[in-house]
């Protein structure tokens, strides 16, 4: 049996991500664009069809939305010290 985990990524709460852009006033589009991912990415992101982002992926999304606490939209902000060292 395989390990759902892969090294160097992150789980995060597309949710989360989801709220935070849309009470922004972002659209998808734009956010994509400025977290240096494809839309499609974003979409399957914030619908949970995916949940594992890279450390550059969740630097860009953390950007694009101007969080500075990115605990935000981890999905288990309670090892993001652990999993993270961006």
């Amino acid at each position: 049996m395989s390990n759902p985990t892969t090294p160097n990524t992150v789980e995060i709460n597309g949710f989360a991500v989801r709220e935070i852009r849309i009470r922004s006033g972002m659209d998808a589009g734009p956010c994509a664009e400025e977290s240096g991912i494809d839309r499609s990415y974003l979409n399957r992101l914030e619908t949970g069809a995916r949940v594992r982002v890279s450390p550059s992926t969740l630097a860009g999304l953390l950007a694009a939305l101007q969080i500075s606490d990115r605990r935000a939209i981890l999905a288990n902000p309670h090892v993001a010290a652990v999993e993270v060292s961006a």
